[in-house]
């Protein structure tokens, strides 16, 4: 019967090690975002100077501060789910990671979006 119970608690272990693996990896891309986001509104100001595209970085900035925050505070409950052992590794936790997973990328989406409209405004621009 403990090994049973031993056998479950390390599969939970191991589904929650690898989700907040997965997890890093999001958080580290949206960071990446943010620091180029800073570029963009340095090139933004030096070149393009219009406010259409100053509100749309500002839209994107937040909406990626959102899933940041999002993303941190899944991260602090996945780390206490996993020291305390409160928690079964069930579908409800599944379903969750899943729900973050659709998250990130339509954040990640939202942003090459607004990088590909970026670019195709700076395009316009001939700088000598």
């Amino acid at each position: 019967m403990n090994s049973n119970l031993e056998k479950i608690n390390e599969t939970k272990s191991f589904f929650i090690k690898k989700d907040l693996l997965e997890l890093q990896h999001w958080l580290t891309k949206l960071e990446e975002n943010h620091q180029e986001l800073d570029y963009v509104q340095v090139i933004h100001q030096q070149i393009i100077q219009d406010t259409e595209t100053a509100y749309s970085l500002q839209q994107e900035r937040r909406k990626n501060t959102l899933a940041l925050a999002s993303l941190c505070k899944y991260e602090q409950q996945l780390k206490k789910v996993l020291e305390y052992s409160y928690e079964v590794y069930d579908l409800d936790l599944a379903h969750q990671h899943e729900k973050k997973r659709v998250e990130f990328i339509n954040t990640d989406k939202s942003f090459f979006a607004f990088k590909i409209s970026f670019y195709k405004k700076l395009s316009k621009y001939n700088i000598r």
